[in-house]
């Protein structure tokens, strides 16, 4: 795409986000603000690109201990059990879905077209926070998920419209402020402690064999160096990721302030852009790192 036509894209969503924050006060529908739809749409390929590694991760070091032989183990160590990391990484990935579909619903309501909600999520979440092994912030998550598919659900129910978009925004603002940084607690604190484990079992992995080697195995050596380099450059990647995903969680947070911060004055268009433009520009830098990291090889 040329720079010409991608600026145009942001533009033309910006505009959208204007048009969102106009609704809020009270202005007539002005067609269509896709803005906040095209955002979630791009949030919904980019987070899981994060958030499904918390499993991921396990298998990798579980695969790095199952190559080491017997004899180079401690005694007591065994393989992980990655089930309780797959089920706290399916639980991340509902209630992302969650607080997506509902910034999706903001941008279907300032439209005025009809909301659509999708009780089965209701059911997943509900199901996947009762598991203790979840820490208090994924916990956490999943009421606050909750509570917002519980006000979508009676959106819907009530056939909300965009001169009632402002009141969704309102009642579900502390919801919405605690569910992204509860989300990024999980990453930023409880992944990158199991990034740290992994990176100690990489260097465990190859080093020892490396500083051992033979003068006559030197081109392996050099297979094993580049394999080690790639390895760690994957996982500085993935530690780069958690960066771009807990700035997401704050612009999505900012995002919301403003537009109930909107709701409750009457700003006009060139200042409601003003306004939220550079949350909009940081929101999507953070989740086109998230995409591009993950396209790396």
């Amino acid at each position: 795409m040329s720079v010409f036509g991608s600026s145009c894209k942001f533009c033309f969503q910006i505009a959208g986000l204007a048009v969102l924050c106009a609704s809020l006060n009270g202005c007539v529908d002005l067609d269509d603000a896709a803005g906040l739809s095209k955002l979630s749409d791009e949030a919904r390929v980019a987070l899981p690109k994060v958030s499904n590694d918390v499993a991921a991760t396990c298998a990798r070091q579980n695969t790095l201990f199952e190559n080491t032989p017997a004899a180079e183990r401690p005694k007591a160590e065994q393989a992980q059990d990655c089930k309780p990391y797959q089920e706290l990484a399916d639980h991340l990935a509902k209630d992302q879905n969650v607080l997506i579909a509902y910034f999706d619903a903001l941008g279907k309501l300032s439209s005025n077209k009809p909301m659509g909600y999708d009780a089965t999520i209701d059911q997943n979440v509900t199901t996947s926070s009762i598991n203790t092994t979840f820490s208090a912030s994924a916990i956490a998550a999943g009421n606050d998920a909750q509570n917002i598919l519980k006000s979508l659900a009676d959106a819907a129910t009530s056939g909300y419209r965009e001169k009632q978009l402002g009141q969704l925004i309102s009642a579900n603002d502390a919801a919405v402020q605690s569910l992204t940084q509860s989300l990024k607690k999980v990453i930023t604190a409880d992944y990158a402690v199991l990034l740290a484990n992994e990176e100690l079992s990489l260097d465990t992995f190859y080093q020892g064999p490396m500083a051992s080697a033979q003068p006559n195995e030197r081109l392996a050596l050099i297979l094993v160096q580049r394999q080690y380099a790639h390895d760690k450059t994957a996982l500085q990647s993935r530690k780069d990721g958690i960066v771009s995903y807990g700035k997401a969680m704050d612009d999505l947070a900012a995002l919301h302030t403003k537009l109930r911060q909107e709701a409750g004055k009457r700003a006009n268009m060139v200042e409601v852009s003003k306004q939220i433009g550079p949350i909009v520009e940081s929101l999507k830098t953070a989740l086109s790192d998230i995409q591009s990291r993950s396209n790396q090889p």
